[in-house]
């Protein structure tokens, strides 16, 4: 039968190198006609319609398969040449990797790690990282190339997505992950400043405009300082308005707005200026005078 081709290994669903002659058929009447086969397990064969020349190019292939040429020569009949096993390695699949993030406004995200790893190819991988701002177009990012990667501080909304390698059997693409970025966390407005007598009760401290951005859900925590500098917490004072006691001193205050595990920001802070306590002066002096006249001045 003469021999034909060599052992390859291809990568699934690509197509094999061409199976060519590498010794001719000898012997019978010295003229020959050609029948491939081909077969899963090397034991049960099936002819190949169409394929009746000295070579054959096979299609894509997705499983291992061996493949042999008959070689008839008018009544001396058959022979089969050596089969050939062409070996596909299994689908590359990308594996899986992190979980959706929500973070704060220029946080840094838990790293991105390999939740399932790639199979498939040639067994051996190598990684690229990338980012997309609309989950559609993506961008390598520099020196992302380890298996799993450890985003830097966002400030917007950011796709991520690990790209696998494994020799000649291409590139495919992980699932892609959202970390969602909150908005920055802006504290709002409160109150006017206000010049008040002394050691009476300022009007309420109340909101003007409301906080935004953070998590969207707010607590409080009301400050005073006597020289807007060095500031303290008010017990107690955790609502979005703050009423202060009677004050004998100039005061600022601010609020505080914490969002989650966002960081606190600072409202602007307000003066309550207090007027000096008023001083009667002091009159004359005690003076005893007699029946009927007019005291000194």
């Amino acid at each position: 039968p003469g021999s034909v081709g060599s052992p390859q290994t291809i990568c699934y669903n690509t197509i094999p190198a061409q199976l060519t002659q590498i010794s001719a058929p000898s012997g019978g009447i010295g003229s020959f006609s050609f029948q491939w086969q081909t077969s899963s397990n090397n034991s049960s064969w099936s002819n190949i319609t169409g394929a009746t020349l000295a070579s054959y190019a096979p299609p894509a292939l997705t499983a291992s398969t061996y493949f042999r040429r008959n070689v008839t020569s008018g009544d001396c009949g058959t022979v089969s040449s050596a089969s050939v096993l062409i070996t596909v390695n299994a689908n590359l699949t990308p594996g899986s990797i992190g979980s959706a993030q929500s973070i704060c406004y220029n946080d840094v995200p838990a790293p991105l790690t390999q939740v399932s790893p790639p199979s498939g190819g040639t067994g051996n991988y190598t990684y690229q990282w990338q980012s997309s701002q609309n989950n559609s177009d993506w961008s390598n990012i520099s020196g992302a190339t380890l298996s799993s990667y450890s985003p830097q501080a966002l400030t917007a909304n950011t796709y991520f997505r690990r790209n696998v390698t494994s020799g000649d059997c291409g590139t495919v693409s992980s699932n892609s992950v959202l970390i969602t970025v909150n908005p920055a966390l802006v504290p709002g407005s409160i109150g006017n400043d206000q010049t008040i007598c002394y050691n009476t009760s300022p009007a309420q401290l109340s909101q003007l405009t409301p906080p935004s951005g953070g998590t969207g859900s707010y607590t409080y925590q009301w400050q005073s300082s006597s020289n807007n500098a060095t500031w303290s917490d008010i017990s107690g004072a955790t609502s979005s308005a703050y009423s202060p006691p009677p004050l004998t001193a100039t005061t600022y205050f601010r609020r505080n707005v914490r969002s989650g595990d966002c960081n606190t920001v600072n409202s602007n802070p307000v003066t309550i200026t207090v007027n000096p306590q008023i001083n009667p002066g002091s009159v004359g002096s005690p003076q005893t005078i007699c029946y009927n006249t007019i005291p000194a001045q």
